[in-house]
């Protein structure tokens, strides 16, 4: 039987450290903290990869905590400051710079150093880097598309799909009717409004922060744009569902699956959802296009792999996580596209349906690296909820959210 074990919460980490039989005390247990699955084809694909790593190692056993993801974040940075971690973390590129720069996860820049770097796209290291250090190996790379119901496209008479963003708000609004919508919004303050939003921002090649890092961006011209443009689909065009505003990503999902919605932005991972949940569904993806006389732009979010500071095996698992970086496991593992090149080379990789995912890489822009997203983002949350609900226009919700940003950088 093998070693691998679940647990639902990171809390429960705490009751490791009572007396287990002899047998167990021999070996060495390495916990993984692992976000809620996307697909049953991806549960299987990772904790089989797991137990592969403990037929060879019969002295390791692995242990998975597993929670959805908006809840994870936030039992890391809890049990990490309480000294009871776990070993390593699969994470969102969002949390790397903000676990790192209060001391929560191990340095490995003179491990990374020793990888082969050329053998990595290079757009996923930014996230794994603060202040000149690494603190993060990349696994993944989640270019983000629009989700569209080719049902309602082609009842619609829609033939194609937009190719400027003021042809997305036509198609949008040509969409809405009979209680469809053709934007699923995301207005609530979910964890998700950000990654959303942020993909109009740099459609619109705008941004959160100045190159610098030191200051806000999101009064420039392009962020209000972007910020108007987000929530017009609501407010003027009437476009999007009217319980934007306390809608988040499970509610949007919901109405895209049910065919209220028309179209939604995701990643890759949305696709096996779809599938299991939503087998009657008929969509195809396509690229957000850019704004009139912008070349495409397209957020890439990147997921990692870390080893923190408190953890008790830091030998170990450095040796389990090279054994997850293998390109033969890595392309089994991720639900999106690989971050090694090598692994990009596996079959799976190379079909119609992940030919639009990778064509939207080389327009890849991370996540804006920095240590206060987690702030930036609830700043920003309320910009687009002051506008959502006509308390200000977009320039003075920009305006002020750029102030609020300035003080959290400066």
């Amino acid at each position: 039987m093998t070693g691998l074990t679940r647990r639902s919460a990171i809390g429960g980490l705490a009751a490791f450290g009572a007396a287990r039989p002899a047998l167990a005390q021999s070996q060495t247990t390495i916990r993984i903290a692992y976000p809620a699955w996307d697909s049953k084809q991806q549960e299987q694909a990772v904790t089989g990869i797991f137990r592969a790593y403990e037929a060879q190692n019969p002295s390791v056993k692995i242990e998975l905590i597993s929670l959805p993801f908006p809840a994870l974040r936030q039992r890391l940075v809890v049990s990490a400051r309480a000294g009871d971690p776990p070993d390593v973390a699969y994470m969102d590129g969002r949390w790397v710079p903000e676990m790192a720069a209060p001391g929560l996860l191990l340095d490995i820049t003179e491990q990374a150093a020793k990888l082969d770097r050329s053998d990595w796209y290079d757009e996923p290291w930014r996230g794994a880097e603060l202040r000149g250090r690494i603190f993060a190996v990349p696994d993944r790379i989640d270019p983000w598309l629009v989700y569209y119901n080719t049902d309602h496209f082609q009842k619609a008479g829609i033939t194609r799909f937009p190719a400027t963003m003021a042809e997305l708000a036509e198609t949008a609004k040509k969409l809405t009717g009979d209680g469809v919508y053709g934007w699923g919004l995301i207005g609530a303050k979910d964890p998700s409004l950000i990654s959303r939003f942020i993909n109009f921002l740099y459609a619109h090649h705008g941004d959160l922060l100045t190159p610098d890092g030191k200051r806000s961006a999101f009064s420039q011209p392009e962020a209000v744009e972007a910020l108007r443009f987000y929530t017009d689909l609501l407010v003027k065009h009437k476009a999007a569902q009217p319980s934007a505003m306390a809608n988040g990503l499970n509610e949007v999902n919901q109405l895209f699956m049910a065919g209220r919605v028309s179209m939604i932005i995701d990643g890759p991972w949305r696709m096996g959802t779809l599938r299991e949940q939503a087998p009657n569904l008929k969509w195809a993806v396509a690229q957000l296009p850019p704004a009139a006389g912008k070349s495409p732009r397209f957020l890439t979010s990147s997921w990692y792999y870390a080893l923190f500071r408190g953890g008790k095996n830091h030998e170990q698992t450095a040796k389990f996580v090279e054994f997850l970086l293998r390109p033969e496991n890595m392309a089994k593992s991720v639900v999106t596209l690989p971050a090694r090149k090598s692994a990009a080379k596996d079959p799976r990789f190379h079909t119609p349906e992940y030919q639009p995912w990778a064509a939207a890489v080389p327009h890849a822009v991370p996540f804006t690296v920095t240590d206060k997203f987690t702030e930036i983002a609830d700043v920003v949350g309320d910009a687009v909820q002051q506008v959502l609900g006509g308390r200000a226009t977009a320039e003075a919700a920009a305006a002020e959210a750029s102030r609020r940003i300035d003080t959290l950088v400066g």
